[in-house]
């Protein structure tokens, strides 16, 4: 008895909201309401631009908690040689992930920069 409620409530509730306008900013696609498709107006290469430059930070983020990791370690070494070595090495590498990072994130907005026709003054 259940069921056949459920299956004609499903059945008759496209028909019930049709008589209904939708809203601004939405169509009516098989009875129902649907908004917006919700792709991006903009062009490819903004969308590329900012692709790039949330990986670039999200790298320089993950950078900088390596850092900080490897700074604790370094504390942590307690005199042990081996474990400060590694730990120097590790923040090294930290170090230069950043610099990389910084320098991606340049890269893209200087290419951003011209791909919309403003040319950086250096």
């Amino acid at each position: 008895m259940l069921y056949r409620i459920l299956l004609a409530i499903m059945t008759l509730m496209p028909l019930a909201t049709s008589a209904y306008p939708c809203p601004a900013g939405s169509e009516s696609v098989g009875g129902l309401c649907v908004k917006d498709h919700g792709l991006s107006d903009q062009d490819m290469s903004t969308i590329v631009t900012q692709v790039l430059g949330w990986l670039a930070f999200m790298f320089g983020a993950l950078a900088m908690v390596t850092l900080v990791i490897c700074g604790i370690l370094y504390l942590f070494s307690a005199g042990d040689e081996e474990q400060a070595r590694a730990a120097k090495k590790c923040i090294m590498y930290a170090i230069i992930g950043i610099i990389v990072a910084g320098m991606a994130y340049t890269i893209v907005a200087s290419i951003a920069l011209i791909s919309h026709g403003i040319v950086p003054v250096l």
